[in-house]
């Protein structure tokens, strides 16, 4: 189950309840009965030209992974518009479809606006006669549709509770071959100091970086253990950080031991400025710190050539 702030959803409650809020919603709005195929959509509104696909993972991915499946959910159905072009003009007749939602729990990375973006330039320049000229892709969120939720869930006598997890996490650090040859490259890198490699030096960034890894998680896990609620504000700033990672490291100029100062201490200073991360000891902050330019390091975000 994908744990939210609703509770655990998988994609079948997920798509009952959107269901039921668009009928409330839309007079006109029509559900697709998913035989023999649901076309790519969950269901469309006759009168505005809105379509609605939902999607909810049955698990809680980290958040490279769900993106991800996200990304190729949004391109299968949306390649369905090409390929059921005849079968979805006779449900929706001479209406145009101006918008295609996408409507999942949790978005995982901004990155996914830019992919609704091209996927939408793609369905345009194709003409299709059942696509209006002013053709969008919307991705909602929970946001979207949580009073609708909340009162639902009042009227159906259920439990309300407000201290979920909703799943925003950090994996579990595993040391392959492939993140143990990444140290290896990466640190060979660093270990070159004016111009000339220090095999010492190499060796034992390898010890550290690796000790970081895989050890400096246990402190994350002690959080999730105790305090899910601040285990998951630190886990969706670190994420989202990790955009910024990855895009600096692709453009860094100067040495990369100045890259790697230069993460750490951006990453400090956000969680200084977060007002229940700050709450946590500086020294414990910098654990978590040197766990994550670690992981960064073995997993690839932090680009060092």
């Amino acid at each position: 189950m994908f744990q939210t702030d609703i509770g655990p959803l998988d994609g079948d409650k997920w798509e009952s309840l959107i269901q039921v809020i668009y009928k409330n919603r839309y007079d006109s709005y029509q559900d697709m009965i998913a035989s023999p195929g649901d076309l790519g959509i969950e269901g469309f509104v006759l009168d505005e030209g809105i379509v609605i696909q939902c999607y909810c993972p049955d698990e809680n991915y980290d958040t490279k992974t769900l993106h991800e499946k996200q990304r190729d959910k949004i391109t299968k159905d949306i390649g369905k518009l090409f390929s059921n072009q005849e079968n979805l003009r006779k449900h929706i007749g001479d209406t145009k479809i101006s918008q295609w939602v996408f409507i999942t729990p949790r978005i995982a990375k901004h990155d996914i606006y830019t992919h609704a973006r091209t996927k939408e330039s793609e369905v345009k320049s194709a003409n299709l006669d059942i696509i209006a000229d002013d053709f969008k892709i919307l991705i909602k969120d929970l946001g979207f549709y949580i009073h609708d939720i909340r009162n639902l869930q009042i009227i159906n006598g259920e439990q309300l509770n407000f201290s979920y997890f909703n799943g925003e996490e950090l994996s579990e650090p595993k040391l392959d071959t492939v993140y143990d040859d990444n140290i290896h490259n990466k640190n060979k890198i660093r270990s070159i100091i004016k111009k000339e490699y220090k095999p010492i030096n190499h060796h034992r960034l390898n010890d550290i970086t690796k000790k970081n890894y895989l050890e400096g998680y246990e402190i994350l896990r002690k959080i999730f253990n105790q305090s899910p609620q601040l285990y998951e504000k630190i886990a969706k700033l670190v994420n989202n950080f990790e955009d910024d990672v990855e895009e600096s490291s692709m453009a860094w100029e100067d040495n990369p031991q100045k890259l790697v100062q230069w993460v750490e201490d951006k990453l400090l200073d956000r969680f200084s400025k977060e007002p229940h991360i700050s709450a946590i000891s500086h020294e414990d902050l910098v654990s978590i710190t040197k766990h994550m330019i670690a992981r960064w390091i073995a997993e690839c975000p932090m680009r060092i050539e």
